[in-house]
């Protein structure tokens, strides 16, 4: 059976959908690698489809801004830097899909009844998308192939990297990764490897398949059958396309 997977959506709903019509995915063929949320502007539809996918068979990882909207919801990361780097788009298309005003950025950042206020509402009206993300794995490993959000530690290999590295590492796994099985990831974009958008194979047995959609770029799709790696891809919707 073939395996197709797709990372750092990042909010980007309708190119997903493209993506898995491109491919004609089934869900048990597909692995996510995480980042369903953030900076796009439908953060729940992306996050309904996987957990829909996953209940029909599909697999799913977590990642750093699937984490930090989880921590943002405990109260353990400030709205000043999960904000910034993208958390406002997750909490507008929550208010989005109660009916709500949406919020800026500034607002929550002067007024912290407010931000209280929204986070109590996201807790009471998303339980299932906020436990479906709680219950995902950091990694999963099958034969000689690995797969994670952001990588491993080169040194330490796959069993003493710890969650944040597994969440957030970047180049020293990506240029210093020397085990045998191969390494499937996302996080870091692709087009700060190899200046393009496109999947990443590394000469040291890892591959990088964050084509940065929800930054102007691309949803990819590594596609693994019969030992062999192929790619598709689609560019990121222009607004107002």
């Amino acid at each position: 059976m073939r395996k197709i997977v797709i990372s750092d959506i990042h909010g980007c709903a309708a190119e997903l959908d493209q993506l898995i019509t491109k491919t004609n995915a089934q869900p048990e063929e597909v692995i996510f690698l995480g980042d369903y949320v953030d900076t796009g502007h439908d953060s729940m539809a992306v996050l309904d489809r996987v957990q829909e996918w996953c209940s029909q068979g599909a697999t799913a990882l977590l990642g750093n801004h699937d984490d930090m909207f989880l921590q943002w919801l405990a109260e353990k990361e400030i709205i000043f830097y999960y904000g910034r780097v993208g958390g406002i788009a997750t909490i507008n298309s929550c208010l989005h899909r109660l009916g709500m005003d949406r919020v800026e950025y500034s607002e929550l950042l002067n007024d912290m009844k407010k931000e209280n206020d929204i986070r109590n509402i996201i807790l009471d009206h998303f339980s299932s998308q906020i436990s479906f993300l709680q219950s995902l794995p950091l990694f999963i490993k099958e034969q000689d192939l690995i797969f994670v959000h952001a990588g491993i530690h080169p040194k330490k290999g796959l069993e003493k990297t710890t969650k944040v590295e597994f969440l957030n590492i970047r180049d020293e796994f990506i240029y210093e990764y020397q085990h045998p099985e191969t390494v499937i990831f996302g996080h870091t974009p692709t087009r700060r490897i190899h200046k393009q958008n496109n999947v990443y194979f590394g000469p040291n047995r890892v591959i990088g398949i964050d084509g940065g959609c929800a930054f102007d770029g691309q949803l990819n799709a590594l596609i693994i059958k019969d030992g062999s790696f192929e790619t598709e891809s689609v560019l990121k919707i222009k607004e107002g396309k």
